[in-house]
C-alpha cells in the first residue's frame, strides 16, 4: 500500500509543476488493501500428533496417533541378590602339614665306631661285603638339630598330631628306638616315641596328640637308643643307606603363630547358589549392565581370594577373578572389589554335569580362601576371621526360559488430547470415528492385556467410557534362528468412537493389567528384551462428515495503513468469499498494538452457504459489505470470527481439503494534497 500511495504522490507532484504562488490543490482518493484472512480447516487444527489425510477426492480425514501404555518389564526379570555368604575363623581351619625330615646314613655309623683310628672304616669299607655284628647303642642320647624357622617362629596348638616315621634303609635290622621332640629354649618335652624293631627297608610310624602344645622354631630330636641287630651272613656295604626320621604335623588347629607363612589355602567352597525370580524359570541371561561386587572383611594380615564363575562367560571365556588381595580389616568397614559384566552370558542351568541334569534359576560358582605368602613375620590366632559374601546387580540384555505367569500394573496414565482445543461448538455431530486399539508384542511369551480404563474427558469434567475391563489377548513373538531381530506380533481392536470424541476431550485417561502367560507354561521357551517390549498404542481415525452448530473459525491478521496522520479512511470494504457448506455469522473485532480489543468493526454479519451439488461444493458464496468505519488510527490487528452451522439442519457434511473461506478489508482513503 505504501508503495502505491508513494507512487501516486510522485506522479501528483509532477503533473503539478507550476510557481509556488499558484498553490494548487487536489483530492486523492485510493481503495487499499488492510487485512486478508483465509481460513480453512487448518485452523481448527494444533500443533500435536495428528495428521491430515486426503484422499483422491480431496476429502479429509484426521488421524490421531499416541501410545496410552508405557510398559516397563524391567522387573519381571532381575538379578538382584546377595549369594555366598560365609564366615571362616581359624580355628574352623586345617593348615598345611608341616614336614620335617633328618638323614642319619650308615657311613656316619661305622665313621662314629672309632673316630680315632678310623677302624670303623677299615672294618667296613664302603662298597664290600661283609658280616655285620649286633651293635647295641650304636647312638645314645644324639640330639638332632631341627630347625623349623622355614615353617614358624611359634606356634601354639589347640589341636594337633606328631607323627614320626622312622625310615630303616640300613642293610640290618635296627631294634630298642627310643627318641623324643622337644623345644630347645625351654626343654620342655614334646613327645617321646618307642619302636622296638624296625626291620630292614621297612617303616616305622608312631603318633602322638600335641593338643595345647607350644612350639619353637628351634627344635632338638633326642635319640635315647638306638641298636643294631646282626646281619644274618654278608651284606653290601653302602655308605649312602640311611635311617630317615620324618616329623610330621599333621591336623593342625592353630591358636596363635608366628611364621613367614608359606601361601596356604583356608576354605573351598565349590556350590550353587539359586536365585528367587518368582515363577520364572530362566536358562540364560545376556548382561547388559551391572556388577558382581566380592565384599570381604579380613581379619588376616595377609588375606587372599579368589571367586570363579565358571558358567558365567565373554567370548566362550568363564570369569575368573584372579587374585583378590584383601588388606587386614582395622575396622568393621568392609573390602569391596567390583567386577563390571556388560556383555557376559550367564547360564543359569546349575554346575555343568551336576547329578540330576540341569536346573534353572542357579549360578555356579568356586570360592578359594587364603592366608597369602607375604615373605615377612606374620602373628595369626585363632580368632581371625575371613567373611565374605557376593552382592549380584544385573540388567538382563535378554532372557531366556519360562517368564513365568507374572503381572505388570499400568497404572492410570492422563494423555493430553489438544486435538480438539482449537474448536469451539455447540454441538458436533460425527458421522463416524474410528478407535483403533494397536498391541505391538516383541516379548517371547503369550500374554493379555486387560484395559481396566479407556476414558475421554473434556474441560467441563465431561466424560466417555469407552470400555471398561476390556481384555486383549496377544500371541507370542518369535526369533529369527533364535536371534534378533524379533519378528513381533499385532493385535488390532477397532471400535466405534463417536461419542468418545463428540464431547471435544482434552485428556485421555488409560488404565491397564498385563499379564504374562495367563495360560501357563508353554512348550517353547519364552525370551525376553527389556529393550523390546510391549507398544501399545491408539489411533483414532475421524473422517470430516458431520453436522455442527456453531463451529467457529477464529483468524487474526495484522492491519498494514501507512501514510501519516492526515490519511483519511472514507470507506470500509469487506469482500467474503465462502467456499464452505456452512452459513456463518461473521464478527471482526479490532485489537491495538497490546492485542487489546479497542472496537468491533462487524458483528453477527450473516454469510450465506456455497453452493452443493451431490454433497460437495460446486460454487463459493461471495459477499461484499460496504462499512463507515473512521477511526483506525491505532488499529493493528482484526480478528476474523466464524461461527458456522451446517446446510441444510440435519445432513452430514463432507469436509474437503480446498474448502476455505476468504476476507478481504480494504479502505477507501481520502487525503488532499497541496492547497
Amino acid at each position: 500500500m505504501k508503495r502505491i500511495f508513494l507512487i501516486t504522490l510522485i506522479s501528483c507532484i509532477l503533473i503539478s509543476c507550476k510557481h509556488d504562488l499558484e498553490k494548487p490543490s487536489w483530492d486523492v482518493n485510493m481503495i487499499i488493501p488492510i487485512a486478508h484472512a483465509e481460513m480453512d480447516i487448518n485452523n481448527l487444527l494444533p500443533d500435536s500428533n495428528l495428521s491430515i489425510n486426503i484422499d483422491e477426492d480431496n476429502f479429509i480425514t484426521l488421524v490421531y496417533e499416541q501410545k496410552f501404555i508405557n510398559l516397563n518389564v524391567d522387573s519381571l526379570i532381575k538379578v538382584d541378590a546377595i549369594a555366598d555368604e560365609q564366615v571362616h575363623t581359624l580355628d574352623s581351619v586345617t593348615f598345611a602339614d608341616v614336614v620335617i625330615a633328618d638323614t642319619a646314613t650308615i657311613g656316619q655309623a661305622i665313621a662314629e665306631l672309632d673316630t680315632v683310628n678310623d677302624i670303623g672304616l677299615i672294618l667296613f669299607p664302603n662298597g664290600s661285603q661283609s658280616d655285620i655284628p649286633a651293635m647295641p647303642s650304636i647312638m645314645n642320647n644324639r640330639t638332632i638339630t631341627i630347625n623349623a624357622s622355614e615353617y614358624f617362629e611359634n606356634m601354639s596348638l589347640y589341636r594337633g598330631w606328631l607323627i614320626i616315621n622312622l625310615i630303616n634303609n640300613f642293610p640290618v635290622d635296627i631294634s630298642n628306638v627310643s627318641l623324643s621332640l622337644i623345644n630347645e629354649t625351654n626343654q620342655d618335652v614334646i613327645a617321646s616315641f618307642n619302636f622296638p624293631l624296625i626291620p630292614s627297608g621297612t617303616i616305622a610310624t608312631d603318633s602322638a596328640d600335641v593338643s595345647g602344645k607350644s612350639l619353637d622354631k628351634n627344635l632338638s630330636a633326642i635319640v635315647h637308643n638306638l641298636d643294631i641287630e646282626a646281619s644274618n651272613g654278608n651284606v653290601l656295604i653302602n655308605y649312602d643307606d640311611a635311617i630317615i626320621t620324618e616329623i610330621i604335623l599333621a591336623d593342625i588347629g592353630v591358636t596363635e603363630a608366628t611364621a613367614i607363612f608359606p601361601e596356604q589355602q583356608l576354605t573351598e567352597t565349590l556350590k550353587e547358589h539359586s536365585f528367587d525370580l518368582g515363577s520364572a524359570q530362566i536358562k540364560e541371561i545376556g548382561i547388559k549392565s551391572g556388577t558382581v561386587k566380592v565384599n570381604v572383611l579380613s581379619t588376616l594380615p595377609n588375606g587372599k581370594m579368589i571367586y570363579n564363575i565358571p558358567s558365567l562367560t565373554k567370548n566362550g571365556i568363564p570369569f575368573m577373578s584372579g587374585d583378590m588381595i584383601v588388606p587386614q580389616a582395622t575396622s568393621s568397614d568392609l573390602t569391596t572389589i567390583p567386577f563390571d559384566f556388560e556383555g557376559y552370558i550367564l547360564d543359569l542351568t546349575g554346575q555343568n554335569g551336576r547329578l540330576g541334569g540341569d536346573t534353572v534359576n542357579t549360578l555356579y560358582s568356586e570360592a578359594y580362601t587364603y592366608i597369602d605368602s607375604s615373605g615377612t613375620l606374620e602373628t595369626i590366632n585363632y580368632t581371625d576371621s575371613f567373611y565374605s559374601f557376593i552382592e549380584f546387580n544385573l540388567i538382563p540384555e535378554y532372557a531366556i526360559g519360562y517368564l513365568g505367569q507374572d503381572t505388570v500394573e499400568v497404572t492410570e496414565n492422563e494423555i493430553n488430547f489438544d486435538v480438539m482445543n482449537k474448536i469451539n461448538i455447540d454441538n458436533l455431530d460425527l458421522d463416524e470415528v474410528e478407535l483403533k486399539l494397536n498391541i505391538k508384542n516383541y516379548i517371547g511369551a503369550d500374554a493379555q492385556l486387560d484395559i481396566i480404563k479407556l476414558r475421554s474427558e473434556n474441560e467441563n469434567g465431561d466424560f466417555i467410557d469407552l470400555f471398561e475391563n476390556y481384555s486383549i489377548n496377544i500371541d507370542r513373538a518369535s526369533l529369527t534362528n533364535n536371534q534378533l531381530p524379533i519378528n513381533s506380533t499385532l493385535s488390532e481392536t477397532t471400535i466405534d468412537a463417536n461419542e468418545f470424541i463428540e464431547i471435544l476431550p482434552n485428556k485421555i485417561i488409560s488404565q491397564a493389567n498385563f499379564y504374562i502367560n495367563p495360560n501357563g507354561q508353554s512348550s517353547t521357551l519364552d525370551f525376553l528384551y527389556p529393550e523390546y517390549p510391549l507398544e501399545a498404542s491408539l489411533s483414532i481415525d475421524i473422517p470430516l462428515r458431520f453436522i455442527a452448530n456453531n463451529l467457529t473459525f477464529t483468524d487474526t491478521n495484522n492491519v498494514n495503513i501507512t501514510g501519516g496522520n492526515d490519511l483519511e479512511i472514507e470507506k470500509i470494504y469487506i469482500t467474503i468469499n465462502n467456499g464452505l457448506p456452512f452459513s456463518a455469522s461473521l464478527e471482526l473485532r479490532l485489537l491495538d498494538e497490546n492485542n487489546q480489543e479497542i472496537g468491533i468493526l462487524l458483528e453477527n454479519q450473516t454469510i450465506l452457504a456455497a453452493s452443493m451439488i451431490d454433497g460437495m461444493v460446486s460454487e463459493s458464496k461471495e459477499s461484499t459489505l460496504v462499512l463507515d468505519y473512521h477511526s483506525f488510527e491505532d488499529v493493528k490487528k482484526i480478528v476474523s470470527i466464524s461461527s458456522f452451522s451446517t446446510e441444510p439442519n440435519n445432513e452430514f457434511i463432507n469436509i474437503y481439503s480446498d474448502y476455505k473461506i476468504d476476507i478481504k478489508i480494504s479502505a477507501k482513503f481520502n487525503r488532499i494534497i497541496g492547497g
